[in-house]
């Protein structure tokens, strides 16, 4: 029994290690481990017993993966096969039997070929992968007059989820607001909504730029304007992408449809310059504004902007308190309204 024991665990230590990746250093060292990419001359491997590795191919002597991995090159397809290491310091792939040598100059990332599939081909379903925050708000005021005023906000961003390796994709932004108020006084009530919502696909065909469509809708009785309609596109880039501030300038042309409520409509073509900044200030609070600005080319000299920021402070995970400011701009109200529809709101967040 003592014996079959013996073999078994002989057994166990032989094929355990031929299934992990060996790599073995110029100090003569071995390591083993599973492979997770190999990017910017340094090979990260994860070990059961040591955890995620990070080595420099400057150190590497030899290196087999027990997996297929995917070998991404620039400016060719990729390659999926088994991987060993030259001496010169270039890739052997072999797959269905071929071998190939790859320059190491030439390729972008290395990656198991099951993770590559996941990343490139496998797609998140419309409801997933979203990514941003909800607003409520609701204020009272008693006195001469009495007020009720509820405001709600979603923002939300979806794209593709992060990857060792860019390929070109879209990334949808949705954001949606109301503003409803309700006053009375001396028995004279005052009724005023505000309703905002735009969609705009984003289409990444590099790290920082982006082509994008947008449509929105605007209903602001305070200015008279029972509906607008905005659809448009145009050009984007990413200033600073990071994991603390975003910055995105855009450019672009728009259509826009006016009816009012005194029963006039207008159609007018408009140039868009806008901006969006997130930046997380600290670990609790964090800033986000939006700046489009619309001059009119078919009416010159007319013009609209739409502005907003948010300041959140993070109370737990997924609870926030939130204090915004938005501003809905006109050039050319109807006659009795006012060109501005500021607000300024207090609520609860939640981040999605």
């Amino acid at each position: 029994m003592k014996r079959v024991l013996a073999c078994l665990l002989g057994l166990v230590c032989t094929v355990a290690p031929a299934r992990a990746d060996v790599v073995t250093l110029k100090n003569g060292d071995r390591v083993t481990g599973a492979l997770v990419t190999v990017k910017g001359g340094n090979l990260r491997l994860k070990s059961d017993i040591m955890g995620d590795l990070t080595i420099p191919m400057a150190q590497v002597v030899t290196y087999s993966a027990a997996k297929p991995v995917a070998v991404v090159i620039k400016g060719q397809e990729p390659v999926e096969g088994s991987l060993e290491l030259e001496p010169s310091g270039d890739w052997q792939v072999t797959a269905n039997g071929k071998t190939q040598t790859i320059a190491a100059a030439k390729i972008d990332v290395i990656m198991p070929a099951d993770t590559y599939q996941t990343l490139v081909v496998a797609a998140p379903k419309p409801w997933q992968a979203w990514k941003g925050t909800a607003g409520l708000g609701y204020s009272l005021q008693r006195g001469n007059q009495q007020t009720n005023t509820f405001t709600t906000t979603i923002s939300g961003v979806r794209e593709r989820p992060e990857a060792p390796i860019f390929a070109p994709h879209w990334r949808t932004n949705y954001g949606f607001t109301t503003l409803l108020s309700h006053a009375e006084q001396d028995q004279s009530t005052i009724t005023s909504h505000t309703l905002t919502t735009s969609v705009r696909q984003d289409y990444l065909f590099s790290h920082e730029n982006f082509l994008f469509g947008l449509a929105q809708l605007d209903h602001v009785s305070t200015e008279g304007l029972y509906l607008r309609q905005t659809y448009g596109g145009g050009f984007g880039h990413d200033v600073i992408s990071n994991s603390h501030t975003t910055f995105s300038l855009l450019g672009g042309m728009t259509f826009v449809h006016e009816k009012f409520f005194a029963g006039t409509y207008t159609q007018s073509a408009a140039a868009l310059a806008g901006e969006r900044l997130g930046m997380q200030i600290t670990k609790r609070t964090r800033l986000d504004h939006n700046l489009n600005f619309y001059p009119n080319l078919s009416n010159t000299g007319q013009y609209r902007f739409d502005t907003s920021a948010t300041f959140s402070f993070k109370l737990s995970n997924r609870l926030a308190l939130n204090t915004s400011a938005i501003d809905l701009y006109l050039s050319n109200p109807p006659p009795t309204n006012r060109k501005n529809n500021i607000t300024f709101s207090t609520g609860i967040g939640y981040t999605f």
